[in-house]
């Protein structure tokens, strides 16, 4: 196992048939993520469901490039001022590198459920401007030497227009087409979490996540 915490946010690194890393603050751990290759259900779940409090988001390069996604989540926090409460938006920006071939060509986001908005690049307001990906060069390491960023031009996915819902899986899928900046192109998804079923043959992943991370901080995220 492997524990990690970040402090507002649960969060969670997988690799698409490698591991899981879930984590707030700083506990996390290793969870089997061959889920990825059950895409009837079933057997472990693709989507966390409302009960785990998450959201997933999933980073697929299908490009012949390394990658380093830009993912950002908005979230409105409530902040007292002068004795008065106020909302106001905070961002948390994440980057996470995918590698062409092999096992690491996809990379995942556990987070809390509660955000408005979550999409590609610092600034969600500029998706066609704002870098939203960096194409790099594998040097034979375990690093991607950062390339130049493109703008990922998709719209961020926002919560209040309906586009997910607490227990949603979020997809950005990057392919190769030549002629546009980068000759990458993104594509978003949204995999209901309503959609699930309410039984596994195998490991309930993401409620076995929330339980372990409910231990390990006290009881609470």
């Amino acid at each position: 196992m492997m524990l990690r915490i970040r402090a507002c946010l649960m969060v969670v690194v997988l690799g698409a048939s490698a591991a899981w890393t879930a984590g707030c603050g700083e506990n996390a751990t290793f969870l089997n993520s061959s889920f990825i290759n059950y895409t009837q259900g079933g057997v472990i779940p693709l989507a966390p469901g409302q009960a785990s409090g998450f959201n997933l988001i999933r980073l697929v390069n299908q490009t012949d490039n390394p990658i380093q996604f830009i993912v950002t989540v908005e979230r409105y926090v409530i902040v007292e001022e002068g004795g008065e409460e106020t909302a106001q938006v905070q961002t948390q920006t994440y980057q996470l590198d995918t590698y062409p071939n092999g096992l690491t060509n996809e990379v995942g986001l556990l987070v809390d459920c509660g955000s408005v908005r979550i999409g590609l690049g610092e600034n969600l307001n500029f998706p066609e401007d704002e870098p939203g990906l960096f194409i790099g060069v594998d040097a034979g390491t375990d690093e991607i030497i950062t390339g130049f960023g493109v703008p990922a031009r998709v719209n961020p996915l926002d919560a209040r227009a309906g586009n997910y819902s607490c227990g949603d899986t979020l997809i950005f899928q990057a392919t190769t087409q030549v002629g546009v900046p980068g000759n990458i192109a993104v594509k978003s998804y949204v995999l209901l979490g309503a959609t699930q079923p309410t039984e596994y043959s195998g490991p309930d992943t993401f409620n076995n996540a929330r339980s372990l991370l409910d231990r390990t901080s006290g009881g609470g995220s």
